[in-house]
């Protein structure tokens, strides 16, 4: 799987879509705003350049046709939920370039073996972000009889989410970072869990994960104006971190949220103490460059 971007054309060829270029970059983009739809230049070139339509499921369903009749039975979501759109589960934002995570162009389908083999997030953890890598395995076993995996305890009991953020190689925490800051994702898993994984985020090694989680920060109440210098030595990034963690914990934080046992946080909001310093001890530090 490739994990930068540039190389969308690769992901593209990669793909069962492309049978031999019948499926290329200009299916779904244009270089030039020839066609009619297009509200503004601005918006197009914000938009990846997408012809009208594109950033829908009319981008798949140009070429399923059959799926527009049958899209709950295939994604066993809503229809109008961001479970059934198309990118979010054949496309997901795995592929990372210019401080953001972005959809990889390898067209495929969502597995667990992705994330236990090669370790890149599967699009169902990447979205139910407080849910185990077991769950996945089960749903993705009812609906289209994936194998069940062989999984630890580890991946039984904690979020697929909290075991990448914490002890995910650079790669993978930033791609966290990025992702618990998308709404599509907060609105399904819950914010208030989100908080304490974030702040700590923001002494991360990488500066690129240090400014993704900033960002993300700044979309959760609260957030929205907190300043954060993600360049600095690493005490003042820790001073930040403490600054945002007592600002969160006693004036933000939600006295009557819920956290489920998968986010390793107990009823006040606190880390279980002995997994998280065991899973923080198990990070990947391995020296990690995506070279755009």
């Amino acid at each position: 799987m490739i994990r930068v971007t540039g190389r969308e054309f690769n992901g593209v060829q990669a793909s069962p879509c492309f049978r031999g270029g019948e499926f290329s970059c200009i299916s779904c983009h244009e270089m030039h705003l020839d066609s009619p739809g297009h509200p503004d230049v601005t918006t197009w070139a914000r938009n990846g350049q997408l012809k009208p339509k594109m950033e829908s499921d009319a981008a798949c369903l140009q070429c399923h046709k059959d799926m527009s009749a049958r899209l709950v039975e295939h994604t066993h979501h809503p229809a109008d939920s961001s479970g059934s759109r198309c990118y979010n589960c054949h496309m997901p934002r795995t592929t990372f370039g210019l401080l953001h995570a972005m959809r990889s162009h390898q067209v495929s389908s969502p597995t667990v073996r992705e994330s236990t083999a090669y370790g890149r997030p599967n699009a169902c953890n990447r979205c139910h972000l407080d849910q185990t890598l077991a769950w996945t395995a089960e749903k993705l076993h009812a609906w289209y009889n994936q194998p069940m995996a062989d999984l630890s305890r580890d991946d039984q009991t904690i979020a697929a989410a909290v075991q990448w953020i914490l002890k995910g190689d650079a790669g993978q925490r930033v791609l966290m970072a990025w992702g618990f800051g998308w709404e599509s994702a907060q609105k399904i898993a819950g914010r208030d869990w989100l908080y304490p994984y974030l702040i700590y985020s923001l002494t991360d090694p990488y500066a690129a994960v240090r400014f993704d989680a900033w960002k993300s920060l700044q979309t959760l109440p609260g957030f929205s104006n907190f300043s954060f210098n993600y360049t600095v030595t690493d005490p003042v990034l820790s001073e930040a971190a403490g600054r945002a963690y007592e600002k969160w914990l006693h004036e933000v934080r939600n006295p009557n949220a819920v956290y489920r046992p998968e986010t390793l946080l107990d009823s006040n909001g606190r880390w279980q103490q002995d997994i998280f310093q065991r899973l923080r001890t198990e990070r990947d530090d391995k020296r990690i460059l995506l070279a755009e």
